[in-house]
């Protein structure tokens, strides 16, 4: 009995063990640990007025991770960033990376504006 509660415990670790889906990143000087080629953004296109102001490492307009596939959500991610009826523009197309991830691979079809990089799946559990 006491092994199979070990076990059962050490599974349930595991299950709870690994980083967030979305990584944020900290925009305050000396604690920004983006890359270079990303920039450390708000998302200000969430619902849930209780969710905490959440920022992201964001990649330049039409580029995605490097080394890596375009569907590893560990690696990188869109979101369902909408523009809003004031004006704000449509961020659907952005990539967003986790901390210290760099930028700089062209998206499969990068001329499309915000359907450039359709290859990185877009999650909607972040926002």
């Amino acid at each position: 009995m006491k092994t199979l509660t070990i076990v059962l415990f050490s599974l349930m670790s595991l299950a709870y063990a690994g980083e967030p889906v979305c990584q944020q990143c900290d925009y305050r000087p000396g604690y920004n640990l983006c890359d270079i080629t990303t920039s450390c953004t708000f998302v200000w296109g969430h619902d849930d007025p209780s969710t905490p102001a959440p920022y992201y490492c964001a990649c330049r307009a039409g580029y995605r991770a490097d080394n890596c596939e375009a569907g590893d959500t560990t690696q990188q991610f869109r979101l369902p960033w909408y523009g809003t009826p004031g004006g704000d523009p449509s961020q659907q197309g952005r990539v967003f990376v986790k901390p210290g991830v760099s930028c700089n691979t062209l998206c499969d079809d990068y001329t499309l504006g915000k359907d450039g990089c359709k290859a990185v799946k877009e999650l909607d559990s972040c926002l």
